[in-house]
């Protein structure tokens, strides 16, 4: 990096010099051009950042005579400063990622000293330049994941992360970025990135900071959790709903069968346990538990026959003290009716009398379990 106006210095030079450009005769005038360099370094340490400047200027005006500006136009004078400004160039061996202590070498370019000997009668000589770094700003500690709260919302396996500023930071411009941000469960680890620019040390470097960390690792925990197998469920969480679902269905049997007294049996054969395939499917129902029975009803000419029925809840939710969370009154059951002998939904005839359910047990799996199996998987314990 070369200086690239022409000042005071030269335009004094030419109102004191003749206005005529001519060739000394008194033999050529050894220059060392390293009086004329200068390097500086600046910035922070381990991130400094150093430059040079050929003083051309300084060396014309020096070197008036030498080099032959008697009587010279300002016009002459501008073409010999050119002359040399274009010519008189090199670099650093290093020039960024600096520290206290460094040692780093600027180069001359391969100048045609013959030329300008021959031109200027000027013997040019330079040589290397070494140059030990020092005087950079120690950077200031800093963490950019002090200033962010990091936390993780709704129910696994469909948490959602947000971060949140919570404190003034020091340095403004710093965003930050995780790797996943939804479909989230207790145990995932998810990866937060500070950024600013195309480069965070570099640019919280110009601003006097040296960060400590440039991503940090977020474990997901404390989530509630949407149970995701059957397994989950606590035993006597099993046992409240199934005693619920009968508790219903009995009810039902007492407040719209014709005997009740036909009732004669409620028998719970296993479950259906539905969850989504993928967390990434839209829902608002993350789980289906069905409690599968065989009723057994008898006849009104006598006899006895079973048929099937179930009851679900939905949205069952484990809670992290071990319990679950659920709704009993978020109860369905199958519905029907009979209207002059014609049955419609989930329901059939035998004799006179039409009952809610079904005759068999694929029917009732193809209505409740095949009809989801696009969005659904299933576990089954059912025993029949």
């Amino acid at each position: 990096m070369k200086n690239t106006k022409i000042g005071t210095a030269v335009i004094k030079a030419a109102l004191l010099l003749p206005l005529a450009l001519c060739l000394s005769s008194c033999g050529a005038k050894s220059v060392n051009l390293n009086d004329y360099l200068t390097i500086e370094c600046n910035g922070i340490d381990t991130a400094g950042k150093a430059s040079f400047s050929v003083d051309v200027e300084q060396f014309v005006e020096d070197n008036a005579e030498a080099l032959g500006l008697e009587d010279a136009s300002f016009g002459s004078l501008l073409v010999v400063y050119d002359d040399f400004y274009n010519k008189l160039d090199g670099e650093l061996d290093k020039t960024s990622e600096l520290s206290n202590g460094d040692k780093i070498t600027f180069k001359w370019d391969d100048i045609d000293t013959k030329k300008f000997k021959e031109k200027y009668s000027v013997k040019l000589t330079f040589s290397d330049v070494p140059y030990e770094v020092s005087g950079l700003e120690e950077a200031k500690a800093f963490n950019p994941f002090d200033y962010i709260t990091v936390t993780c919302e709704g129910f696994a396996p469909y948490g959602r992360l947000s971060i949140n500023r919570n404190g003034e930071n020091p340095i403004s411009g710093i965003s930050y970025r995780s790797d996943k941000a939804d479909g989230l469960s207790n145990g995932d680890k998810v990866i937060i990135t500070a950024e600013a620019g195309s480069d965070l040390k570099e640019y919280c470097m110009s601003k006097g900071y040296l960060p400590s960390e440039t991503e940090f690792e977020y474990t997901v925990s404390g989530l509630a959790s949407y149970a995701t197998r059957l397994d989950f469920i606590p035993a006597d969480s099993m046992t409240k709903m199934d005693s619920h679902a009968q508790d219903v269905f009995k009810a039902n049997v007492a407040k719209n069968w014709t005997d009740s007294e036909s009732l004669k049996g409620v028998e719970l054969i296993g479950n259906y346990f539905l969850t989504p395939k993928d967390a990434s499917i839209s829902t608002n129902t993350y789980n289906y538990i069905y409690f599968i029975y065989k009723i057994t009803a008898e006849h009104e000419e006598g006899g006895t026959f079973d048929y099937y029925y179930y009851s679900y809840y939905t949205n069952i939710i484990l809670l992290d003290d071990g319990t679950c969370s659920f709704d009993l009154n978020d109860i369905t059951v199958p519905e029907g009716s009979s209207f002059f002998g014609s049955i419609s939904g989930e329901a059939f005839s035998t004799g006179k009398y039409y009952y809610k359910g079904y005759e068999d047990l694929d029917s009732l799996f193809n209505k409740q379990v095949t009809a989801k199996i696009d969005k659904y998987q299933y576990e089954s314990t059912v025993n029949q």
